[in-house]
């Protein structure tokens, strides 16, 4: 361990071993698998709840229909910059980034429900490490943090879209 990774604040560990790929990567799987497993957690609890889960989904798009190009490159390139200033505004009303990252994460789950309402656990959780991997990096630089963001969620909508084309096959 290096002298002043004892100072940079937890969240940075992964960011602090390596580059920013690097930490993308990590980022990717911790925002995606606990986001799949809430979605699977709301999705089984409002059924057994007796909920008509069926009119809370998506409903089913054909994954042909579908453009890669917009769920993988545009839609996380400008829901990013559309994270980094609401993050920017929030920092201005608290120096916590926890509650930055919470609220960030909340308001985009809440965003997405209004489409879809079971998008929101798993958004939530999702843009709540996109928020926390922009403020960590934020100190390097904006590029890193909006890289911090953007790559890792980029990631999430690719691995969204391939299990799309799986499930179809």
């Amino acid at each position: 361990m290096e002298p002043g990774d004892r100072a940079r604040p937890r969240w940075r560990l992964f960011a602090g071993r390596g580059s920013l790929a690097f930490y993308s990567i990590l980022a990717w799987n911790f925002a995606l698998i606990p986001s799949v497993l809430l979605v699977l957690a709301a999705n089984a609890l409002f059924a057994h709840a007796g909920a008509d889960v069926s009119a809370l989904q998506k409903p089913a798009t054909d994954i042909t229909q579908r453009n890669p190009l917009i769920a993988v490159v545009v839609a996380p390139l400008v829901e990013t910059a559309l994270l980094a200033a609401v993050i920017e505004l929030l920092r201005r009303l608290t120096a916590n980034v926890w509650i930055v990252a919470v609220v960030t994460g909340l308001a985009w789950g809440a965003a997405h429900a209004v489409f879809h309402p079971l998008w929101f656990f798993g958004t939530a959780w999702s843009f709540f490490v996109f928020a926390r991997g922009y403020l960590a990096w934020r100190p390097v630089s904006y590029k890193h943090a909006f890289g911090a963001a953007a790559l890792p969620h980029a990631l999430v909508n690719a691995s969204a879209l391939l299990m799309q084309f799986i499930a179809r096959s």
